[in-house]
């Protein structure tokens, strides 16, 4: 489904009679198509209005996935592990000298024989034996592979050491197959929640409204149009509904049991959102590109299976400026000493007119992963922003200088942050007819009442997915 081309876009017009009916109007599109029509307008705002980059990038890109409950499963494969703590150490000493054997026992049954375990000094050992079972983990009998007769075990033999397993070695002729070790991945069950929010109108007509231009499947693209003040109530609630995606907090327990109820005995559900997904949190007073270097490289490190590497940083005002200025530092940057080739790129005109740009909104770590920064105008001005406290020198929230990374890779395929969204209730608007009729709704989507105006109502089911929620990072400002 395409979303991009000159001619797809939202502009404000004249409402005009005799070319916007209720045939064409969103309202009733929305009815009969939310799930194909959702992504796209989420697209489209989201080009107009950026105050919600969340839902554009997921959603509006569609990295969106629609089902038919409200609770979904997936399983997920986090950095595998090739490394074991000793257990207990070797009884005795000078193990492995002459060629003798000598055991190590570790807290499980991981390594496999016949492999060749390494420690952190390269020194290696062969299984020589099945492991036997003992008090404290799995006893394994071992021989160093190094065929000096001096040679000794000098290192790895302390509690906790880590050891890793290679490959394995056989003999010539009449070998026989040995084992594989293998982790399955783990099992993530969440639930989506539902929000929604109304709004009230007089039973004043309204002289403009917000036309959409739609891509069609055979190509081209159709006109659909909703009321003006309509259009500005939905990017109100595009922004609620990424307020949820960031900051939602779970209400049911590891059972999945919920105690809230509403007015009804309904039970209230709430998805987790993507901060409470982020299992890996730091803190930095004043941002330096070693830092922002050592995040990447640390953090996605254990990336090996990720297809198009691709990380986000999502901040606000406050961690943008941090960001640039700790890049151009890095370099011992200032304003006029940026010159390529004799050529200004910080600074712009000349003479008296002179003016200053360029800044820092990526960064290409050395190990291949690339970092956009997107600004997230909920750190600036949300809520949790404005009852944050102030920074000590600019007075910003300290909310505008958190700083998410959130790796938007590929695994397997499939991008890792999605939005998941309960089908049939991708978007759900309807309105309750009073006086009057709000235009764009037939009598089809419209309910009674004696009130003298009318009302309308958005609805929507939808939650976010992290799925490897062991490379992204949460990091927040504590400079005071």
């Amino acid at each position: 489904m395409a979303k991009t081309g000159t001619n797809i876009s939202v502009q404000k017009a004249f409402y005009n009679d005799s070319q916007m009916t209720d045939m064409n109007s969103l309202a009733n599109a929305l009815l009969s198509k939310p799930t194909e029509l959702s992504p796209i307008i989420t697209h489209l705002a989201g080009k107009e209005d950026k105050r919600f980059p969340l839902s554009f990038l997921t959603e509006g890109v569609g990295n969106v996935k629609s089902i038919d409950r409200l609770e979904y499963e997936y399983r997920v494969k986090t950095h595998s592990l090739k490394t074991r703590p000793l257990a207990a150490a070797a009884a005795g000493s000078n193990h492995g000298l002459g060629g003798g054997t000598f055991k190590l026992v570790f807290p499980d049954k991981w390594f496999v024989f016949p492999y060749v375990l390494v420690n952190g000094a390269g020194e290696q050992v062969r299984i020589m034996a099945e492991p036997v079972q003992v008090a404290n983990g799995y006893e394994y009998l071992v021989r160093l592979v190094n065929p000096d007769v001096t040679a000794k075990l000098t290192a790895g033999n302390t509690v906790g050491s880590l050891w890793a397993q290679m490959y394995a070695p056989v003999g010539v002729d009449f070998s026989r197959g040995n084992a594989a070790n293998w982790e399955t991945p783990g099992r993530v069950r969440n639930k989506i929640g539902t929000i929604r929010k109304s709004y009230h109108m007089s039973g004043n007509a309204k002289d403009f409204v917000a036309e959409f231009s739609l891509p069609k499947k055979g190509g081209g693209s159709t006109k659909l149009w909703m009321d003006y003040e309509e259009y500005t109530h939905m990017l109100n609630f595009k922004e609620e509904c990424e307020m949820y995606y960031w900051y939602g907090q779970k209400t049911y327990d590891a059972k999945g049991s919920t105690q809230m109820k509403d007015e009804n005995g309904q039970p209230v559900v709430i998805g987790p959102g993507l901060l409470e997904q982020i299992v890996n949190r730091d803190t930095y007073s004043t941002l330096t590109e070693s830092k922002i270097k050592n995040i990447i490289g640390d953090l996605f490190y254990g990336m090996s299976d990720a297809n198009a590497k691709q990380v986000t940083l999502y901040t606000g005002t406050g961690g943008a400026r941090e960001f640039d200025e700790a890049l151009k530092g890095h370099f011992g940057a200032s304003a006029n000493s940026w010159k390529v080739g004799g050529e200004n790129r910080f600074i712009t005109g000349s003479g008296r007119s002179l003016g200053m740009s360029g800044y820092f909104t990526s960064y290409e770590h050395i190990d291949g992963h690339t970092v956009n920064v997107v600004k997230l105008p909920l750190f600036d001005h949300g809520p949790i922003a404005q009852a944050r406290a102030k920074h000590p020198v600019t007075g910003y929230s300290l909310e505008s200088y958190r700083m998410v990374f959130v790796d938007q890779s590929n695994y397997d395929g499939q991008s890792n942050l999605q939005m998941i969204s309960k089908k049939g209730r991708e978007m759900m608007r309807w309105c309750v007819a009073g006086s009057v009729v709000p235009r764009g709704f037939d009598s089809g989507s419209a309910r009674a009442s004696d009130v003298d105006g009318a009302s309308v109502h958005m609805l929507k089911t939808a939650g976010i997915i992290l799925k490897r929620f062991d490379t992204s990072l949460d990091i927040t400002c504590v400079a005071s």
